[in-house]
């Protein structure tokens, strides 16, 4: 049950990370395009981030191997990363 609410918010939090990435603006009047690429980063970085407390813990526990930490780790980074450091310039 753990691994299946886990793969479910990997999925959640890929795919919204995944539509911030594939988002792009055609120039700095293309506010839409910031706005879609800022709500999906959030969201793509929230599902990661709720996830995280269940993959610590399944792991802590010893429910399932300690590698369930790394897709969350992965996930929470590059939405971190869309929001910050690869966020499209004005």
């Amino acid at each position: 049950m753990c691994a299946i609410l886990l793969v479910t918010g990997f999925l959640m939090a890929g795919a919204a990370t995944g539509i911030a990435y594939l988002s792009n603006p055609l120039g700095p009047w293309d506010h839409q395009a910031y706005d879609h690429i800022r709500l999906f980063g959030k969201l793509g970085l929230a599902f990661a981030l709720l996830t995280a407390p269940l993959a610590v813990l399944a792991a802590a526990r010893r429910w399932l191997r300690p590698w369930w930490i790394v897709p969350c780790a992965v996930a929470t980074m590059a939405a971190w990363g869309r929001l910050t450091v690869f966020f499209p310039a004005r």
